[in-house]
């Protein structure tokens, strides 16, 4: 079986230009959204606020602290 594939600009070569409109292969579709607000949630990335690690409210440094421990346990360390 052969198979083909579709030639695809990079990012790289669609920025060489000026786009007057966003290329139709990276426009969602109406019927497309749809379909996907009806699929199972995606998990949400951790927020970590660092002024509140250094806050001098022991609960609101704590609690920050938890989010810090579950972004490094669950998610990895972060960029």
């Amino acid at each position: 079986m052969d198979v083909t594939s579709i030639l695809v600009p990079s990012v790289q070569e669609l920025a060489k230009e000026p786009l007057t409109q966003v290329p139709d292969r990276y426009v969602l579709q109406d019927h497309e959204t749809a379909a996907l607000s009806n699929t199972t949630s995606l998990p949400q990335v951790p927020v970590i606020d660092f002024a509140k690690l250094l806050s001098p409210d022991l609960n609101l440094k704590g609690h920050e602290l938890e989010k810090l421990h579950f972004a490094c346990k669950e998610w990895g360390f972060f960029q």
